[in-house]
């Protein structure tokens, strides 16, 4: 299906100094953002030889054997700080990533507010006004701050977690590809999990201004007998449902039986007689079809819980395809349209109906996909608790969704600077809007 986006030159203005970035210089030219630029570089990484540097260590110690100790330990550090990973090209990357979404402003009023491009050669966290020369630090207010770690190490892994999607980048591969402690690799990964949460609302106004756009006036037969292909045409199909991304057992309830909770949630709880704490994680989600996808960590499934993030998130004129746990969204959505996957058969030869998963082509099967694809990603982390599965489902929703969008159309730049942007409970926010289906 053909989409369309706009330009991202139609974001980029000569406010910062052409000499750090050229005005075509985008995530999409770094092999990041693959949604504007489908032809991806053709190199990434530049290998770094160490053999002269060995060669040279063999001749000191061959002529003075007492530095033998000292060189093998610089080799096996250079190794270890530097082993296959261009420092200067991951810098540049954490560099652009601090420009672009976390500018800093110069606080001098004779400046007027000049953005800060200077950068000093010694100190790469410090940069400066150009007029004033007044210095500040890059990492305050921002993910990184207090960060103590070289700079190229949290290029790698935003670089790395866009590239590997829809894998997922674990702490334990972070400390094996830099060389770093586990808690060292732990802290990169969440500085990138606060960035994802941070600039995820974004991605969600964008979604909302797409959707009312592509469906205004939007109106499917009242009659849910009647067949929607015709209606829909091309237009991407929006679903929602729930799913248990990690759930406990009755072995790891000592053999209880879990009757305190019925449904999903009787999968993420324990006993009531062992203190009754979640265990598991329950995911509800709202996609559309080859678009961008969202997952939020939830408690339970009731309409208190889930009906606030519908309406944050969907306009009301959408056509909703969901299965039968919506029953109070028909009040709201008009359009909204649900499947029975718990249909009988006929016949008693046969448990279940052949269209209990697609009956007049309304289905949920496109959430489906998306929860089979998160839960092979989850698989890799084989467990997180419960307090953080929302970092982890903000990672996933919006490196998911960048691959849709790009990330220059979110960049300070761009949305900061043009649009403006409110909640749902207000009223939706005004920002750029981008086909997600076809005209017919």
């Amino acid at each position: 299906m053909p989409q369309t986006l706009l330009k991202p030159e139609f974001y980029l203005e000569n406010d910062v100094s052409s000499g750090i970035y050229r005005k075509s210089e985008t995530w999409s030219e770094l092999g990041i953002s693959l949604r504007l630029n489908v032809n991806k570089p053709a190199k990434y990484l530049t290998l770094v030889t160490e053999e002269s540097r060995v060669e040279e260590g063999k001749k000191n110690t061959e002529r003075n054997p007492k530095n033998l100790r000292k060189h093998l330990s610089s080799i096996r550090l250079y190794r270890k700080l530097q082993s296959g990973i261009d420092t200067d090209f991951y810098e540049k990357i954490t560099k652009k990533f601090l420009d672009d979404f976390y500018p800093k402003k110069c606080i001098n009023p004779a400046c007027e507010e000049r953005i800060l491009d200077k950068e000093i050669s010694t100190r790469p966290d410090i940069i400066r006004c150009s007029k004033c020369h007044r210095q500040q630090s890059r990492l305050s207010y921002t993910p990184l701050m207090g960060l103590k770690l070289p700079l190229y190490m949290f290029g790698v892994v935003f670089h790395e977690s866009f590239l590997q999607f829809p894998k997922v980048l674990t702490a334990t591969e972070i400390s094996k590809r830099l060389g770093i402690e586990y808690k060292s690799a732990l802290t990169l990964k969440r500085r990138f999990q606060l960035f994802c949460s941070d600039q995820l609302p974004k991605y969600k106004v964008l979604t909302y201004q797409a959707l009312e756009e592509e469906y205004k006036g939007f109106k499917l037969d009242p009659n849910i007998e009647t067949d929607v292909a015709p209606k829909m045409g091309l237009k991407p199909y929006v679903s929602a449902d729930s799913c248990v991304l990690y759930s406990t057992s009755q072995r790891a309830n000592k053999g209880r039986s879990r009757y305190r909770h019925g449904g999903l949630t009787s999968s993420i709880y324990m006993n009531k007689s062992l203190g009754g704490r979640q265990i598991g994680t329950l995911v509800h989600g709202i996609c559309v079809q080859n678009g961008p996808a969202f997952f939020e960590s939830v408690s339970d499934t009731k309409a208190n819980t889930i009906g606030p993030l519908l309406v944050e998130q969907i306009p009301y004129s959408v056509p909703l395809f969901t299965d039968q746990g919506y029953p109070y969204l028909y009040n709201l959505y008009k359009n909204h349209r649900s499947v029975n996957h718990s249909s009988k058969s006929k016949e008693s030869r046969s448990g279940f109906a052949r269209n209990r998963f697609q009956k007049h082509n309304v289905h949920s099967q496109t959430i489906e996909g998306n929860f089979r694809l998160l839960k092979s990603s989850f698989s890799s982390y084989c467990y997180i608790k419960p307090e953080y599965s929302k970092l982890y489902l903000d990672e996933f929703s919006f490196i998911k969704t960048a691959k849709f969008f790009g990330l220059d159309c979110i960049t300070e730049r761009c949305f900061g600077s043009h649009f403006f942007w409110v909640r749902r409970s207000t009223g939706a926010g005004s920002a750029t809007v981008v086909r997600i289906g076809q005209e017919k």
